[in-house]
């Protein structure tokens, strides 16, 4: 560990100062950028990423002592990456909501009229119709857009399979959201 950043972890950690903590996580952002691309959270961007990096950079120049002999860079990369699997782990609880809650369709008719239940399945029935329907109208593009929307593409895959810029991507994702509107 140099001495320039020797001095930019004593600036944040006595004077909380924002340049300093900025400046480190510049110089960690190929390890942040890895990151970035080994795991998938949801609706986070880059900038997202950047910004919890910030954070954990900011609580790990709090704590590191560098006295016993460990690197900064080290011990940022493992507090960065247990910090991304948390959310990752969070994130994950959420979608497992569904399976946790489910009941089987035999003690969902003995707890509820099986005439309660049919007009809800009906409607779930006829909701995926008109979101079939929905699908079936979009264009290329707006199905690219559709898949960004949803989290299965990061915008730059997006832009580079639909051939466009970031704006037309949005743009595109706009009308679809229209679209489907539309149809429920």
């Amino acid at each position: 560990m140099n001495n320039l950043e020797l001095a930019l972890i004593k600036l944040v950690k006595e004077d909380a100062n924002s340049i300093a903590l900025e400046s480190l996580v510049e110089r960690y952002r190929p390890m942040i950028d890895n990151m970035y691309f080994q795991y998938k959270i949801g609706l986070y961007d880059q900038n997202d990423w950047y910004q919890e990096a910030l954070i954990v950079c900011y609580a790990t120049c709090k704590i590191f002592d560098g006295a016993s002999g460990s690197k900064f860079g080290s011990f940022f990369k493992l507090k960065f990456k247990n910090h991304i699997i948390d959310i990752v782990r969070r994130e994950n609880t959420v979608k497992r909501q569904a399976n946790q809650l489910a009941c089987s369709y035999e003690q969902v008719i003995i707890d509820e009229s099986p005439n309660e239940f049919i007009k809800n399945y009906v409607h779930l029935l006829d909701t995926s119709s008109y979101l079939e329907q929905a699908v079936e109208d979009l264009s290329k593009l707006e199905l690219i857009a559709l898949q960004f929307l949803l989290g299965e593409l990061k915008i730059h895959i997006a832009c580079e399979l639909a051939m466009c810029d970031t704006r037309q991507l949005h743009r595109a994702a706009n009308r679809c959201r229209l679209k489907i509107m539309e149809h429920m």
